[in-house]
């Protein structure tokens, strides 16, 4: 990344990284709720996810 992006893009990068390797993403306690409300909808699962974009890509073939 040093070679293309600006040295302060390139450490801010590096410090995120290394915290989401040492912490991953931890969530509050009203994230899901919080989401949900956004979204307009409930979650789902990155799994739930991919099943419907597959069905969707097959209906559409």
């Amino acid at each position: 990344m040093a070679t293309f992006m600006p040295k302060w893009t390139t450490y801010e990068m590096r410090l995120m990284a290394e915290r989401y390797v040492s912490e991953g993403m931890i969530p509050e306690a009203d994230d899901a709720a919080r989401l949900t409300r956004v979204l307009g909808r409930p979650l789902r699962t990155y799994r739930d996810f991919a099943a419907r974009l597959v069905s969707q890509q097959s209906a559409t073939a």
